[in-house]
C-alpha cells in the first residue's frame, strides 16, 4: 500500500463536493493507493505534465505523482476534466 497525501489546492475542491461524488472519490483514492501505477482508469501524462499520473472518476480527474521508493503518492488536483491540465 502506498501512502497518499493530498494537496491543498485538492483537499479545498475535495471539500466543496457532494456527499456522492466525494464517495466516488473516496473510491478512486482507495484504488490509487493500493496500485498507482497500473489499473483501468489510470493514464501516465505526456507534454508538461510529465511523470504524473491522472484517474479518472466520470468528468472528474485526479492527477498525482507517484514516488515509488518511498511508496507515496501526492495528489496535486482534483477538478473537471477540462479544467484539470490548464
Amino acid at each position: 500500500m502506498y501512502k497518499v497525501f493530498p494537496h491543498k489546492k485538492a483537499v479545498k475542491y475535495y471539500e466543496s463536493l457532494d456527499d456522492k461524488t466525494a464517495r466516488r472519490i473516496n473510491k478512486a483514492i482507495d484504488a490509487i493507493s493500493r496500485n498507482p501505477l497500473e489499473g483501468l482508469h489510470i493514464k501516465r501524462l505526456r507534454g508538461t505534465h510529465g511523470g504524473k499520473y491522472r484517474y479518472a472518476v466520470g468528468d472528474l480527474r485526479i492527477v498525482y505523482r507517484v514516488n515509488s521508493e518511498e511508496k507515496t503518492v501526492l495528489i496535486e488536483a482534483i477538478g473537471p476534466r477540462g479544467d484539470i491540465y490548464k
